[in-house]
């Protein structure tokens, strides 16, 4: 499975540092969806960037 949904995780790793928000609290992120192949029975992963884990 995590090889598999990779893909996702590395666009938001390599894009989301220098992402600039279109709106205040929108962060950038990827979602892999149950209809991408990947996911088998489950719904959607969501992967989302965040720059200060403190917030």
């Amino acid at each position: 499975m995590i090889a598999r949904t990779r893909r996702g995780a590395d666009d938001v790793a390599r894009n989301g540092p220098g992402y600039v928000p279109v709106h205040p609290n929108c962060p950038f992120c990827a979602v892999l969806h149950s209809n991408d192949g990947v996911l088998g029975d489950a719904r959607e992963i969501h992967i989302e960037y965040c720059g200060d884990w403190s917030s």
